[in-house]
């Protein structure tokens, strides 16, 4: 397989999450390069102003020879059929894109959606057509550092514009010109190592911060903006958390008022049963550091966590992605399945998870997202899948809870295929 030197450039997650895939492909040995396209990440929001959140994802399309360009994926809930969704609108991004995310990038009160290309080094964001809500204009296309794979968008100088921050080489991040709504500065790296950002205000202090993950670093960094300086960063603190962290997600996790963390961890690079779930809580007694890690087991190779009340009892849980993971390259290769690891809060405990609840699945989940995706008051799990099994079945697919049976979820169903 001639093109293993091209994604040893990536992350060495991302590398092997593909290489998987294309052993089971391409017969182990067979040098022809089977064409697919593999979603990786999605993202759950209401893309054209009708109150329903519809769904985003970012794809790359495989092929012989690179390079593999990659696409956004916009997939919109019927306005007539609450759960059911359209076909996908294909828009086309930068080069092997990687991760999306949406928020309002130019003030017109319509969402926007930016993608991270890892190859092409840059970003795209694509901005809803104002005068066609649900449509999008093309791509625009900005340079950051090298292998960006992942995107955040939140006010990183308090200026009331949204700024975006991106995991690349030094994880960069690129401030909204405040004279020109949708319009960004050039970008500036902080230097820090990182596989996915999230932002929020973890001091109380009114200022925006960033946590980053890094899954060769093996541990989680802390960037607390400098209030004497908007838009400027402290020196990075770093925490530990499970192996090889990959992914964050910040909220309240035991209702104290102050934002925590969650940490899905790959683990080990020969072990990936020694995948984890991490939780942080915010110190209370000294807002903007946190407590030791508490780490939960999951399945193998956890990518992904999301946040959400998953069973109607007010308390915030938390779901993560267990990816496919090759056991041996046979022929025929043989994967261990990926699945679902539901952490429902614990009622008498806040902050503290009760044991993971594994749902199978064979699709190799990569990402994960929480939303009410059919109108009925419940949260539902959007995914996004590998389907080694079946090429026609890589996609997104939805977890649609049952009305009645809290924290059960239907079998996924693919959507916008």
């Amino acid at each position: 397989m001639r093109w293993i030197s091209l994604w040893l450039q990536l992350s060495s997650a991302r590398f092997f999450i593909v290489l998987c895939l294309v052993l089971a492909l391409s017969a182990c040995g067979n040098d022809d390069f089977a064409r697919f396209t593999l979603t990786y990440s999605v993202a759950a929001g209401d893309l054209n102003g009708d109150g329903r959140p519809d769904l985003a994802t970012a794809n790359t399309f495989f092929a012989d020879p690179p390079t593999h360009p990659g696409h956004v994926s916009v997939i919109l809930q019927s306005q007539s059929s609450p759960g059911a969704f359209g076909s996908a609108m294909n828009l086309d991004a930068g080069s092997y894109t990687v991760h999306v995310s949406i928020g309002d990038l130019n003030g017109d009160n319509l969402m926007d959606v930016v993608a991270a290309n890892a190859t092409s080094s840059s970003i795209s964001i694509l901005f809803q057509n104002s005068s066609s809500p649900g449509t999008f204009l093309a791509a625009q296309n900005l340079g950051v550092g090298t292998h960006p794979d992942g995107v955040a968008i939140g006010d990183l100088n308090g200026d009331g514009h949204l700024d975006i921050a991106v995991t690349d080489s030094g994880l960069s991040v690129l401030f909204q010109d405040a004279s020109a709504p949708g319009t960004f500065f050039p970008p500036i790296s902080l230097g820090v190592s990182s596989s996915s950002v999230g932002i929020g205000d973890l001091n109380a202090d009114g200022h925006v911060d960033l946590v980053v993950t890094a899954t060769n670093a093996g541990n989680v960094s802390i960037l607390l903006q400098n209030p004497a300086g908007p838009g400027t960063f402290l020196p990075p603190q770093t925490v530990a958390a499970g192996f090889q962290p990959f992914d964050v997600a910040l909220a309240d996790l035991n209702a104290d008022g102050r934002l925590d963390l969650a940490v899905a961890n790959l683990g080990t690079p020969n072990n990936p049963a020694t995948a984890s779930l991490s939780v942080l809580l915010n110190d209370s007694t000294t807002p903007g550091s946190f407590l030791a890690a508490t780490n939960y087991a999951t399945d193998w190779e956890s990518r992904s966590v999301a946040v959400g009340d998953l069973n109607g009892d007010g308390l915030v849980d938390l779901a993560v992605a267990n990816g496919s993971t090759l056991l041996h390259s046979g022929p025929p290769p043989k994967f261990h399945d990926g699945s679902f690891s539901l952490f429902f809060q614990d009622p008498g405990t806040p902050g503290r998870f009760l044991a993971a609840v594994n749902l199978p699945d064979t699709n190799g989940p990569m990402d994960v997202a929480i939303a009410d995706l059919n109108g009925d008051g419940l949260a539902d799990i959007a995914q996004a899948d590998q389907a080694l099994a079946d090429l026609a079945d890589i996609g997104v697919r939805i977890r649609f809870q049952i009305p009645g049976q809290p924290g059960t979820f239907r079998a996924p169903i693919l959507v916008g295929n």
